[in-house]
């Protein structure tokens, strides 16, 4: 018999929010740790720690069909939030984190939602449903959006608990759905199975055609309607930017000498104008990167596979900003600078096979592994 384990971030009401969506008793639940750095994320399956590499969904659903080897079989991320471009976007890379470890996802976001005065109604951008719709064709693992269910654009409520209400019509049919999926998770091939679920194709087409309700989405309408005059994006030959980096005394002949083939040999390069990195947890710029890559510069499921260079030119951002933070990790935080204890054991030993790579603050690890390059007002940093 399959077991179904759920990781899941938030109050114990989600227990039983998830219990009820999937209509099992039989659910093993676990807490995802606060902290990628903290002793209890070392105890988790790599699968998961994958995931949680680049942020955190707040429920991944997973099995096992033999009683030792577990899978993911979903995600889900919750926004209750106004759901225009900046926001919907800071939730992009939660679905980027699942997709590009094979788990598919799903986002539950409301398509309008009034403010707290009432006398504004904001609209989903349709970047969110863009964005997933992308990365379903790049990585050919189901990303869906699914709207929160609302009354004249004030959400609608699970009673007090702050979650979608269950006997809704978008929210039971994304339950009928998922336990459609835990049956196609015995399959061999999930994924495939996945695939010819009808429901599936359904729900791909509608994220689809959210997707391109308002025509095309380009750099010009990153957020698709409107001017987007917030956003500023500029594609540069990639020739003129490493001259502009050269002329502005962001970097030295001897840092440019050292930038990959790779981002030479592509022709033209993506720039965005971050106004910090790390700090404060680095939204919304960091939720934005993810989105330029995957909307605009991604050809393929790895970072290499893109037809542009994708450039954070940071704006009054220095160097230290990121060293400062870095430094206070390695101090405060690394194992290898506080030393092994016999309490500490299986922690260190988790050092010892995977470094700090998934450990960093949030910010820091998605800057290093999407962009290509970080120009700051004093330095560069490269994705060698």
């Amino acid at each position: 018999m399959m077991e179904v384990i759920v990781y899941f971030e938030g109050a114990d009401s989600t227990r039983d929010w998830v219990s009820k969506l999937l209509n099992r008793s039989d659910i093993t639940f676990r807490k995802i740790p606060s902290q990628n750095s903290s002793s209890s994320f070392s105890e988790l399956p790599s699968y998961i720690s994958d995931i949680l590499y680049l942020d955190k969904p707040d429920i991944i659903i997973a099995g096992s069909n033999d009683g030792i080897h577990e899978k993911p079989i979903f995600s889900i991320e919750l926004a209750a939030c106004t759901p225009q471009f900046q926001h919907a976007l800071q939730r992009f890379p939660r679905l980027l984190a699942s997709v590009a470890s094979g788990c598919p996802t799903v986002l539950i976001m409301p398509l309008r939602k009034r403010s707290n005065d009432g006398k504004s109604t904001y609209q989903r951008s349709v970047a969110a449903d863009y964005g997933a719709v992308r990365l379903t064709d790049i990585f050919h693992v189901p990303a869906l959006v699914i709207d929160w269910p609302d009354d004249d654009g004030i959400l609608l409520y699970e009673g007090s608990d702050g979650l979608p209400p269950l006997n809704s019509k978008s929210i039971a049919d994304l339950g009928s759905y998922l336990r459609d999926c835990l049956t196609s998770f015995a399959q061999v091939d999930y994924l495939g199975a996945l695939a010819r679920l009808p429901q599936t194709q359904f729900l791909t087409d509608q994220t689809r055609m959210n997707a391109y309700k308002n025509g095309n989405i380009t750099i010009a309408r990153p957020g698709g309607g409107g001017t987007n005059a917030q956003v500023k994006l500029d594609l540069c030959a990639t020739s003129d930017v490493i001259h502009r980096l050269t002329t502005e005394g962001r970097a030295t002949a001897t840092s440019i000498s050292q930038l990959p083939d790779y981002f030479r040999a592509r022709e033209q390069s993506l720039l965005f104008y971050p106004t910090r990195i790390s700090d404060h947890a680095g939204d919304p710029y960091v939720g934005m990167m993810t989105y330029y890559d995957i909307a605009f510069c991604r050809t393929g499921p790895s970072t290499r596979d893109r037809r542009f260079n994708l450039i954070a030119y940071a704006q009054g951002v220095e160097l230290s900003e990121t060293t400062e933070r870095m430094k206070k990790f390695n101090d405060n935080t690394c194992l290898f600078s506080k030393g092994y204890k016999p309490s500490n054991a299986r922690h260190y030993s988790y050092y010892l096979r995977d470094g700090c790579r998934k450990l960093k603050s949030k910010p820091i690890r998605i800057y290093g592994e999407i962009a290509d390059l970080i120009a700051y007002e004093d330095a560069i940093l490269m994705n060698a």
